[in-house]
């Protein structure tokens, strides 16, 4: 038995992949839905704020204390899909392509939730700044 249609097969199978992977960064989710997730994630902050008199220290608070089951999956284009809310001392950008909410008090952005995304939505917008 020859290996080259062994070797043709694994290659194909190798290319085969690495396409999927490809197209996978490559896809992700419109503003439209990605904002309106954005929009619950901070209506649940406020609620939050409202019912306990502070904002929290940790995003998690949010979650344990049951204004929300969970934080929204989020898919850029050129991230992987994530549902994870980083917690960062100031409003600054790991380009991790999900959540992040500002959790230091000292931070004048305290309290904010954000896109932590430095790329370009379909129009033109860094993520960011929604």
């Amino acid at each position: 038995m020859s290996k080259k249609p062994l070797f043709v097969l694994a290659a194909a199978a190798a290319l085969l992949l690495a396409g999927g992977g490809f197209i996978y960064l490559r896809s992700g989710m419109g503003a439209p839905e990605v904002l309106r997730k954005l929009s619950g994630l901070r209506v649940s902050l406020e609620l939050y704020a409202m019912e306990h008199r502070r904002k929290p220290a940790a995003f998690g608070e949010i979650i344990k204390e049951g204004q929300l089951e969970g934080a929204p999956s989020l898919k850029l284009p050129g991230h992987r899909a994530t549902s994870a809310v980083r917690n960062a001392p100031a409003f600054t950008l790991s380009d991790s392509g999900g959540w992040a909410y500002v959790n230091a008090p000292e931070s004048p952005d305290f309290g904010l939730i954000f896109i932590d995304c430095a790329h370009k939505d379909e129009k033109g917008r860094f993520w960011s700044e929604f």
